[in-house]
């Protein structure tokens, strides 16, 4: 019965395993696509796009099929594209966040003043993300990403990739079975004007080591019981 019951344990974390890994993001439209109209750009905030919310914003929204400024998407076919004087966008996850889990968000930028520095000078560009439990008032990080005069020192008009990782320990308790959200904005200071595109924004959970170490010690324990019956 014992056995049983340890198999079923088994069964059941690899299943769960198995489910995260299927749709591992849990963020909707991280490419910010599915517009409609799809023939032109969207500069009045984040409230139309699928998936995010955000304030009527002057020049800040999603740059459609790469027909704004033109430097094309880092996947699919839409950018989204932030001002450092208009709004900002922001999107909580139908899934709260449990203990024991890291999260991982990544997210690719490109300063859009290194594609074609006549737009706002040549501004250096910041982009500053959050992450936050329940609302955007109950931050658990708060992280600014420079991304000087050209795109971190790479080639103009290319696009970075920046990283957020959270271990538990970074989770206030509070936070345990809260919706976990993001909130990204333009804080570029210095300039009159700076753009910045975002795209391809993930979120993802994933089990800590401790976690895979004790699984793989469960299963090797059940598999040395097997062999000694």
């Amino acid at each position: 019965m014992k056995m049983k019951s340890i198999g079923m344990v088994i069964a059941g974390a690899a299943l769960m395993v198995v489910q995260a890994n299927a749709d591992p993001n849990l963020l909707v439209n991280g490419s910010f696509e599915n517009i409609a109209p799809a023939t032109s750009k969207v500069s009045s905030g984040f409230g139309a796009i699928p998936g995010w919310t955000g304030p009527v914003a002057g020049d800040t929204g999603v740059d459609v099929l790469g027909g704004v400024k033109n430097p094309g998407a880092e996947d699919g076919v839409n950018a989204a594209y932030f001002h450092n004087q208009d709004g900002y966008a922001e999107q909580t996850a139908a899934t709260t966040i449990q203990s024991g889990l890291s999260y991982d968000l990544q997210f690719w930028t490109m300063n859009i003043d290194t594609y074609n520095a006549t737009w706002s000078g040549a501004g250096q560009g910041d982009i500053t993300v959050e992450v936050y439990y329940g609302n955007d008032a109950n931050s658990i990080v708060t992280r600014d990403y420079n991304l000087g005069l050209s795109s971190n020192g790479n080639t103009p008009g290319t696009w970075v990739l920046n990283d957020l990782a959270l271990a538990p320990g970074d989770i206030p308790g509070a936070a345990i079975g809260q919706n976990i959200g993001i909130k990204i904005s333009n804080t570029s200071t210095g300039v009159a004007g700076s753009w910045i595109y975002v795209d391809n924004v993930t979120l993802v959970p994933e089990p800590t080591t401790c976690a895979l170490l004790g699984f793989g010690t469960l299963a090797t324990v059940l598999g040395l019981r097997r062999r000694r019956a």
